[in-house]
């Protein structure tokens, strides 16, 4: 097919009925005119439209791929994922998310305010009830709080409190937990105001073996292991079936501090808790756990607070004042006056040995959580031939 250039080129200079001008300037306005039209109008929609695109991705929860491959492979200790419906296993929250959640952090929200962060009641996954952990300190970088974030997100056991999600935004380090709706440990223990406790002896021994049994969980079957650090009757929720959750665990290394392991100031609300070697090695290790779970158990067996104050003012630790009534042999009086019914005395000698093994000076002595539970076993005996 022949082309007639310089036909194309006498048309182009010929004017057009409209106004008389020029095709070429014809054609070369229209189009000018469909490029501004363009990006006057088609851009700004494009545009729009990706960022509410991103947006809606920014809110939706971003799920771990390992702990995707570790509930298909189901090897989680063989316990079934936290599972709301068919969502996710667990969440990144955005702030904006977590203030709805919270009505903007309301202090009608409270639950407590603890050493490390504020807790709030709040409603996520549709209808489910969470605790929402804002933490107190923001010194926390994001590549070492997501990194100790998902390490507890992957721990699985009926006695420690599940970590369903996180927020990490400016200044905010927040941690969802599920919600565990029936106080502390702490509470049931020393502000119950009735003369006789709820608290009976058999439910007393089976949240002292659920306890265990978290504990030995983080201490032997975690890599590497955790250590609690803070153990003690106020972090340890109970259920409506008075079942005991672990909480807090983990929680020092959300806080970005330099003292993690070796802190320089005893850790908050301890006292009566710590291991003696704490003053002089400032170490905190599954040893020392041990020791602050020995005092638990004096304290649920009690009633007793790890500390007393006299009418003079002076500290009375529990752990001596046990030691004194064990060696004078008064089992009657170490027993909480508020428990329904008394225990039988070789139970009530065998769960006090394994606290004083427990909080043995000589941390060598202490035993691991797993001869704990194995120590505790031979109170299943005592209950069945109570039973037969």
């Amino acid at each position: 097919m022949y082309f007639n250039f310089s036909s194309v080129k006498q048309r182009l200079f010929e004017p057009i009925p409209f106004f008389g001008i020029k095709l070429w300037v014809a054609i070369l306005t229209c189009i000018v005119l469909l490029v501004l039209v363009y990006a006057l109008f088609i851009t700004p929609c494009v545009i729009t439209t990706r960022r509410r695109r991103k947006a809606r991705n920014a809110l939706k929860p971003m799920v771990s791929k390992d702990v995707i491959d570790l509930e298909t492979a189901g090897t989680i200790h063989s316990q079934p994922p936290v599972a709301f419906d068919a969502r996710p296993s667990y969440y990144q929250f955005t702030l904006a998310e977590i203030e709805a959640a919270t009505n903007n952090f309301a202090n009608k929200n409270v639950v407590v305010c603890g050493d490390y962060a504020i807790v709030y009641h709040a409603i996520m996954f549709g209808s489910t009830r969470v605790a929402v952990k804002r933490l107190l300190s923001s010194r926390a970088k994001a590549k070492e709080f997501t990194r100790e974030v998902d390490v507890l997100l992957n721990l699985r056991h009926k006695n420690l409190v599940k970590l369903l999600g996180y927020c990490f935004e400016g200044y905010y380090r927040v941690v969802v937990d599920e919600y565990v709706d029936n106080g502390n440990l702490g509470q049931w223990l020393h502000d119950c105001t009735s003369e006789v406790s709820p608290l009976t002896w058999n439910m007393r021994m089976n949240i002292v073996l659920g306890i265990a049994k978290g504990l030995a969980y983080l201490h032997e079957d975690t890599e590497p292991a955790i250590i609690h650090k803070h153990l003690k009757s106020s972090s340890i929720l109970l259920d409506k079936q008075w079942n005991p959750k672990i909480s807090d665990f983990g929680i020092t290394n959300l806080l970005g501090s330099d003292e993690r392991r070796y802190p320089i100031t005893p850790p908050t609300g301890m006292s009566g808790y710590l291991a003696p070697e704490y003053l002089s090695m400032r170490i905190l290790d599954d040893k020392s756990d041990v020791y602050s779970f020995g005092i638990l158990i004096m304290e649920i067996v009690s009633g007793k607070p790890s500390i007393e104050y006299t009418v003079t003012e002076i500290e009375e630790y529990l752990v001596d004042w046990m030691k004194s009534m064990v060696a004078s042999q008064q089992y009657d009086q170490i027993v909480d006056p508020k428990l329904p019914e008394m225990p039988c005395t070789k139970e009530l000698k065998i769960i006090l040995l394994v606290a004083l093994k427990c909080v043995d000076p000589d941390v060598n002595n202490r035993p691991k959580m797993g001869q704990v539970i194995h120590m505790l076993q031979p109170r299943d005996l005592l209950l069945t031939n109570v039973m037969s």
